[in-house]
């Protein structure tokens, strides 16, 4: 007897909630525990699933072919190596319900196959523990229950903007315990296991996905979505600048462009002389029904002539739930310092020919980004000159930055969404 594909994802999903203890809640999973699902999938199979694409597929009436690279991440949560190893090898066994939608009362009674595994993985344990030299190995922590780990604005938009989190980590055994306000690591802090909360300042608008560790292991999530009131520029000297400068509010859009100058950037006390910045635009915000594997975006945009860099460049970064996307332009001449980014993929101007981003920046610059089933063409002066795939699902666009080495100005923003629908447009004629 062989399963349709829908009746294995239906077994897989079975045999996930099986290996983690998972409980249903109206038909679908907890929260936090699709959170902890998708920790688990970024850890193991390197594929980022965004929690509305996890909430998808275990709803009661999913009925839908989910994307090759997320059947292969669910099936690398069971330790296959691949969507296809896991159909092979998977044999249809009892309940018979599985083939169904109906929900089954789950058997804890532990099978041969799992009761060798852990014997096997003791004598592991205790072979590495009697026979390792030098320090001792980092350990994995145990969880044995529930984790807290959630937080609350102080401001509703706007930076700085403080996220009291509250955490309990009672049912977790590890030596140490952290808290990481986003990706850079090195502003991991660490935290009193017997406490409950932690402030945290966060001085960048954004999708920050804040890190609750144990030991070296990553045990909770927790998204701040850190919004701003309309575009909001601030400067800094480099991108890994802990506090930016923030410039004086509601710069008003002159000659419908949305321009910060050097003279602005005097007035807020900016070194625009002796060393190089970068002036950012935020719009940071809820973009109506629009998610990462299919919108479109286009823009205009141009670097001052007055700027003293050798190599101008503009990022136009694109904020998603789960990961971001950028297009770097360079002004000719400096295409090594080119760069795309979608999600998971990478292509830089040091190993990829992206001369066709090198532009006169000085000069207007008409962009789009055109993104359709996970395939990206970038358009120059309505032109396509690049396209790149990537495999992950991100989630929800939820924020705009544009980047200058130097000042710029906008011109126009428009995005639509996977129905061709127009979400957000601004001309800066107000």
């Amino acid at each position: 007897m062989s399963l349709t594909e829908r009746e294995y994802i239906v077994r897989c999903k079975w045999l996930i909630e099986e290996k983690f203890h998972f409980q249903h809640s109206d038909d679908t999973l907890r929260q936090r525990d699709l959170e902890y699902l998708a920790d688990v999938i970024e850890d193991r199979s390197g594929i980022k699933l965004s929690l509305s694409t996890l909430k998808r597929l275990w709803k009661k009436d999913y009925d839908q072919k989910p994307h090759p690279s997320t059947l292969d991440a669910l099936a690398a949560v069971l330790d296959y190596k691949d969507w296809h190893a896991f159909k092979t090898e998977n044999i249809p066994v009892d309940p018979p319900a599985i083939a169904s939608n109906v929900s089954v009362k789950k058997s804890r009674r532990p099978q041969r196959w799992m009761v060798v595994l852990v014997a096997a993985a003791l004598v592991t344990l205790f072979w590495t523990i009697a026979f390792r030299t030098g320090g001792p190995a980092k350990t994995k922590p145990v969880v044995k229950g529930p984790v807290t780990f959630t937080g609350n604005k102080t401001v509703t938009k706007g930076v700085p903007n403080t996220i009291i989190f509250n955490y309990d980590v009672s049912n977790v055994e590890a030596d140490s315990f952290f808290f990481q306000q986003a990706w850079n690591e090195q502003e991991k802090v660490k935290i009193d296991p017997k406490g409950h909360h932690y402030s945290n300042i966060y001085y960048y608008p954004g999708y920050h996905k804040a890190k609750l560790i144990a030991n070296d292991s990553v045990i909770r999530r927790f998204p701040v979505h850190v919004t701003t009131d309309g575009w909001m520029p601030l400067v800094r000297y480099t991108y890994t600048d802990n506090i930016p400068v923030y410039l004086k509010k509601d710069y008003p859009a002159t000659k419908g462009e949305l321009h910060v100058t050097r003279n602005d950037l005097l007035s807020s006390k900016v070194d625009v002389s002796g060393r190089e910045f970068v002036l950012s635009y935020y719009n940071v915000r809820e973009f109506e029904d629009t998610y990462s594997d299919h919108f479109t975006l286009d823009t205009r945009i141009v670097c001052d002539s007055s700027n003293e860099v050798p190599c101008p460049a503009f990022e136009l970064v694109i904020l998603c739930e789960a990961h971001i996307f950028y297009v770097r332009i360079m002004g000719k001449g400096c295409e090594r310092n080119a760069g795309i980014k979608m999600g998971e993929v990478v292509h830089d101007g040091s190993d990829h020919d992206l001369s066709a981003l090198g532009r006169n920046l000085h000069e207007w610059q008409d962009l789009q980004v055109r993104v359709e089933q996970k395939k990206a063409t970038i358009y120059l002066d309505k032109q396509p000159v690049y396209s790149i795939g990537f495999k992950g699902d991100f989630g929800r666009v939820v924020g705009l930055t544009y980047n200058f080495l130097g000042t710029g100005a906008i011109d126009y923003v428009a995005l639509k969404n996977g129905k061709n629908k127009l979400v957000y447009q601004e001309d800066f004629d107000k």
